[in-house]
């Protein structure tokens, strides 16, 4: 490894050129509250230099001594011009005012350097124009959906949740919503995530280099803010859709307070699945599904001086699932829900310190019964977590310095069982409950040697324990019981970070990112299904916490004024103690030992990324392609040797693409296709006592059909005085491809006539399904 650091350590040297350059640094500002506005993007029109601001509205440039004429622009800003003089190193301070455009929210979310910047710093940053660009579920567009379109993220199939990112599993992602963990992120079938996008700012999403500021997840970082902007003036937005209808009010109270919610309620009980049920009512085998959700998001936004702002916020949101099969008289049902909190002070301290304290909760629980004439069983799971979080942020030169300090106390009920049969309930004893805290530091650098070169090393020091008051019960029945607050497993560990960052020229860079990661918590797999019938246990004895290395190298690359910017991105990462859950559902019911029933294993995955975007013109869109493998390996399953991850995907590749085609009309497409996921398919069977016996293959061995579906919507746009609305068409799985969420197999015949066929047969949810929205924003 030394010859490429000393050949960049040359290059920096011979293109550090600071005698014709002066630094410009600041931070911009709302012009109303006073508030940072993070993400505004400063550029020299010469093209000198450009930055994009952080979440204290700081940023700093090089530019050439002498006339520089400025431009600092933002999706919900006017944009500001400023000419500077400049002969020596400057600070100073930009005010931006609010936007009064309709149309800016759309035009200038595209700025030219995001997408590199944002890249060379580990994340894609999205904001909400970027949303809701491209074909909408049903006339909603989604986080998660757009999430799911990236590089890098496998997609789970039909009605799947999850983001499988870089070959990791959906529970090694953080997500964050206003600095509180959401733990289930969507809503059933992953068509639509739990949050709101007229809730939503920014997000960042993080996939490699994972800054020293987040802890507790393998794969990946999803932050997402709220908008903490104090609201200036009533905002009023409604929206409904054959799926859902939902509102979304800003109220100001005075010119430093304001609040803000958005509600979404859907009534696809009453307009989706009649049709989807009718369709496939065709025989005795056929299955009827019943499901709606609804979200709530609460906040207010406080500029206390003009120093110190608060900023609070609330999150509840539930699902009711019913899937009735009726070959067999099983109806089965779901309801989950999660709930989250937050109050955050962001101080001022000086122009180069910000402080930042943030109190947040996380909640939440999900039940699951079953039930097939007189017996019924059920499995009810729930997590509570606290955490309070405090950092530093120091703007010295060229660092970027940033320290802080995070306390979490969990509880979780993995799993408590019920059963009756008739009038009998059966007694399974009292559910384990598990009480864990963890305690982190974190400190990082993000230092800049010069114009190209820049370094950036993170350390995260957490202490994590499991602690009382606990039961344990032995196989022999006795029980220990341990008090409240007493150590039962503990372990301190490590988390470093570090990513170089080298341009080749202004349009071209270099990355190479490292990252070590710890995971406390777990999700274990119960089903090979996509419901959420998953559950969260922490590390205890004989559980370890999982553990991760992830390496990167690419070259993020802009095409000058032609619009085109993109990036190939290579990475690798290697696994331990991943978890697997042996059995099935009913093994759920053993509450009392539920580690005797987890495998542990390891994963590895490698694989390269192609995203290639265009932003200027008519037609914008981008392409995004990942070729991959991903694989575990576990001495309890397929006799040790290595297997594919259940969604490994070799290739998974998608399009999207927008057309403006006048100042009213917009048409837009999504095209997605995907290798299939693995399984283990049956390769024979035989009778034993008149029972049908599968006999399997190799594990994951199988592959279900190749994924593809084609997506269409078109847009047209009101504008009358005061406000304007918005009339969308969309059209969902456009040539109605039947793509499996999961296969199955059914017996016919009778075994006493010796005459007996095995059919494999699969479900497979939405066909093709058009839809109407219609939005109207207030002002």
């Amino acid at each position: 490894m030394s010859k490429p650091f000393l050949v960049l350590l040359l290059l920096f040297l011979a293109f550090n050129g600071k005698a014709q350059q002066v630094f410009l640094e600041g931070v911009v500002l709302a012009d109303s509250s006073r508030k940072p506005v993070s993400g505004a993007r400063i550029y020299s029109k010469s093209g000198t230099g450009q930055a994009l601001t952080d979440q204290n509205g700081y940023f700093k440039l090089s530019l050439e001594r002498g006339r520089n004429e400025l431009l600092i622009s933002h999706v919900a800003y006017a944009a500001l011009k400023s000419e500077l003089f400049l002969t020596k190193d400057h600070r100073q301070t930009f005010y931006l005012k609010s936007g009064t455009q309709f149309l800016n929210e759309v035009e200038i979310s595209g700025n030219k350097g995001a997408v590199l910047q944002s890249n060379l710093n580990n994340y894609h940053l999205l904001k909400r124009a970027d949303l809701e660009k491209g074909p909408a579920f049903l006339g909603v567009h989604d986080l998660i959906k757009t999430i799911q379109t990236l590089p890098g993220i496998g997609k789970g199939g039909e009605g799947n949740s999850g983001l499988f990112v870089r070959g990791g599993s959906s529970g090694q992602n953080l997500v964050l919503f206003n600095h509180s963990v959401v733990y289930n992120p969507s809503h059933l079938l992953g068509f639509f995530s739990v949050f709101n996008h007229n809730a939503v700012e920014e997000v960042k999403f993080y996939k490699s280099g994972i800054p020293s500021e987040y802890g507790g997840r393998l794969s990946a970082v999803i932050d997402i803010r709220s908008d903490q902007e104090v609201a200036d003036s009533l905002r009023l937005e409604g929206e409904l859709s054959v799926l859902a209808m939902s509102l979304n009010l800003k109220i100001p109270v005075t010119k430093k307070w304001s609040f803000a919610t958005s509600m979404r309620k859907t009534f696809m009980n009453h307009s989706v699945w009649p049709i989807v049920n009718r369709l496939g009512n065709k025989d005795e085998n056929s299955n009827q599904m019943r499901y709606d959700f609804y979200d709530l998001n609460f906040s207010s936004a406080l500029s206390l001086t003009k120093k110190d702002r608060l900023f609070a916020t609330f999150y509840m949101g539930g699902d009711d699932f019913g899937f009735d099969i009726r070959r067999f008289q099983i109806n089965n049902g779901m309801d989950w829900q999660n709930s989250a909190a937050s109050i955050n002070w962001n101080r001022m301290v000086s122009d180069k310190v910000v402080m930042d304290h943030t109190l947040s909760y996380s909640g939440y629980r999900f039940n699951f019964g079953m039930q097939q004439e007189g017996f019924k069983i059920g499995v009810q799971s729930a997590i509570r977590d606290f955490t309070y979080r405090s950092a530093l942020q120091f703007y010295l030169d060229q660092h970027q310095l940033k320290a802080g300090l995070e306390l979490s106390q969990h509880k979780f009920k993995p799993n408590t069982p019920s059963a009756r049969n008739g009038l009998t309930d059966f007694d399974y004893g009292i559910p384990n409950t598990y009480f864990a805290d963890e305690a982190a530091l974190f400190l990082s650098d993000d230092y800049k040697f010069s114009e190209r070169l820049s370094v950036y090393g993170g350390l995260r020091l957490t202490w994590y324990r499991h602690k009382g008051p606990y039961s344990l019960t032995g196989k022999d029945g006795s029980v220990v019981a341990f008090p409240k607050g007493q150590t039962l497993s503990d372990e301190l560990f490590m988390e470093p970070s570090f990513t170089l960052r080298y341009h080749l020229n202004k349009n071209t860079a270099l990355k190479i990112s490292y990252s070590k990661n710890v995971q406390t918590i777990h999700l274990i797999p119960v089903t090979a299904s996509n419901f959420p019938s998953d559950f969260w246990m922490p590390s205890i004895n004989g559980v370890p916490p999982e553990k991760g290395n992830q390496y990167s190298l690419g070259i993020f690359k802009e095409w000058g004024t032609s619009g085109y910017e993109g990036y190939i991105d290579l990475y690798a990462r290697d696994m331990k103690n991943v978890i697997e859950f042996s059995g099935g559902m009913m093994n759920l019911f053993d509450n009392l030992r539920i580690e005797d029933h987890l495998y542990l294993g390891n994963g590895k995955s490698y694989g390269a990324e192609f995203f290639l975007k265009k932003k200027k013109g008519k037609l914008t869109g981008y392409l995004s392609y990942t070729l991959s493998r991903s694989e575990r390996t576990f001495n309890e399953i397929n006799e040790g040797n290595t297997f594919p991850f259940k969604y490994d995907r070799t290739h998974d590749l998608t399009l999207v693409s927008d057309y403006k085609l006048n100042a009213r009309w917009n048409l837009s497409a999504l095209f997605t296709l995907a290798t299939g996921n693995a399984y283990t398919k049956p390769v024979s069977r035989y009778l034993i006592a008149g029972n049908v016996v599968n006999e399997y293959g190799e594990y994951n061995s199988s592959r279900m059909p190749l994924y593809h579906r084609l997506d269409l919507s078109a847009g047209y746009q009101f504008r009358t005085g005061k406000y304007k609305s918005v009339l969308s068409l969309s059209v969902y799985n456009v040539y109605n491809k039947s793509n499996p969420m999961f296969n199955y197999y059914m017996a016919r015949g009778s075994l006493n006539s010796g005459r007996v066929s095995v059919q494999e047969k699969s479900i497979a949810l939405l066909p093709v399904l058009p839809a109407i929205n219609y939005k109207v924003i207030f002002r």
